[in-house]
């Protein structure tokens, strides 16, 4: 798999062209819809009541020894002391750091020197991997709800999104057959796990099985695993480099913000083949350059700390989770299955409003905000994406408030908002 420029091998077939949306039509679609969740969020800020389940950054604070560590680490290290190429990799201590992690709980082995490179946060990393994998006109699959910077990325660099189809009849998880059936005729296939927005978790088998799809259409493979940390029900989770042939046409996009509660800290970081860091790194030099010192010291603590905070921040989202499950299930709201990361994804359509609808009165009416799902894509209408990310107490308090605002809906009750 080269940089920018090369063309994978395609299969025949391919998904209806209407489902598609390319270049700037991509930007203007997922500014509008990130638009959307901060016009709610802005909203939000008006009123002092506010309980907050819609933004996905953690509520927790970055654990103290972090911090402390990341100071220590950066009285000690010289800026002087690391080559230009370094500054632009980011430092060689922290990519053997990840390269041990990966390699001890994920069973990916990886040059740290030529096939890691820290990003400014995973979402630069995203853009990133997008300038360098995309060219003009080139189809991207993507599954459908999605994160809409995905959106945006891909018309950066000119490129068509092909929407693979979730939920609706179909599993929210995504499955080698429906690789098959919408991304035939694609370059890159991205492959968010767990599912932001849906919460939905791929398992090890099925892992394997999107893998076999993408082997067989030569698809190179952006592999979405920033919730990996965050896998409930103690399942285990199998990273898509893990799977073997993966490795060779396959990127890895990951960070530190949702695992250790480090998202103003900003690292991110991707890994794959030489010639793809390359590509990287030269599209860095003359953009974001290097991510700043503080921030790579902070994580290689994360990384280095006595404590893991990892299992206890798990345990945690995991309570406030069921309480979300137990609420739902109790107001008779169906949603999708919650196996990993930070959000819940739920049907709002019996309540006879659109989501949009539901989640403005919700935040007038109530207090509570939540993102619709018309923010995630167009088919969402009547879905609401919900995240873990408050005290569990304040989640219990939320939960009261919804209670009492559904109470009073019901098909025809609501005129439409002005």
């Amino acid at each position: 798999m080269n940089g920018r420029g090369e063309s994978a091998a395609k299969a025949g077939g391919g998904p209806d062209k209407s489902s598609s949306r390319s270049g700037e039509g991509a930007v203007r679609s997922g500014e509008q819809a990130t638009a959307l969740r901060y016009d709610l969020m802005d909203l939000a800020r008006t009123r002092d009541d506010v309980i907050s389940l819609g933004r996905g950054d953690p509520d927790l604070h970055t654990p103290a020894p972090i911090v402390e560590g990341a100071v220590k680490r950066l009285q000690a290290t010289s800026a002087a002391r690391t080559t230009p190429g370094d500054r632009l990799r980011g430092l060689g201590e922290l990519r053997r750091a990840i390269a041990d992690r990966l390699r001890r709980e994920r069973g990916v082995d990886a040059d740290p020197d030529r096939e890691i490179a820290i990003t400014n946060g995973a979402q630069e990393g995203l853009f990133l991997a997008m300038l360098a994998l995309v060219d003009p006109g080139d189809r991207v699959a993507c599954p459908d709800p999605r994160y809409t910077s995905y959106d945006q990325a891909i018309g950066a660099a000119g490129g068509e999104i092909v929407s693979i189809p979730t939920g609706g009849g179909e599993p929210f998880e995504l499955s080698g057959d429906a690789v098959r059936a919408h991304a035939a005729d694609a370059k890159l296939l991205v492959f968010v796990n767990p599912s932001n927005p849906t919460g939905a978790c791929v398992g090890a088998d099925g892992v394997r099985d999107v893998a076999q799809a993408a082997s067989d259409l030569a698809l190179v493979v952006l592999a979405d695993e920033i919730y990996e940390d965050l896998v409930f029900d103690g399942k285990p989770f199998l990273s898509f480099l893990a799977v073997a042939g993966a490795r060779d046409r396959s990127v890895l996009l990951s960070g530190f913000s949702k695992s250790y509660a480090m998202t103003g800290f900003r690292v991110g970081y991707l890994v794959g083949p030489p010639d793809f860091i390359e590509a990287v790194i030269a599209i860095k030099e003359t953009t974001s350059g290097s991510c700043p010192l503080l921030s790579q010291t902070a994580a290689l603590a994360a990384l280095e700390v006595e404590h893991d905070p990892r299992p206890d921040f798990l345990a945690l989202y995991e309570r406030r989770r069921r309480v979300l499950l137990d609420a739902f299930e109790d107001m008779a709201i169906p949603h999708g299955p919650q196996g990993g990361g930070l959000f819940m994804w739920a049907d709002v359509s019996r309540f006879g409003v659109g989501a949009k609808e539901f989640c403005y009165r919700l935040l007038d009416e109530a207090g509570v905000l939540m993102f619709p799902g018309d923010s995630f894509g167009d088919r969402w209408r009547s879905w609401v994406r919900v995240s873990l990310l408050a005290p569990e107490t304040q989640i219990r308090e939320a939960m009261g408030r919804m209670r009492a605002f559904v109470a009073g809906l019901g098909p025809g009750r609501l005129a439409p908002r002005r």
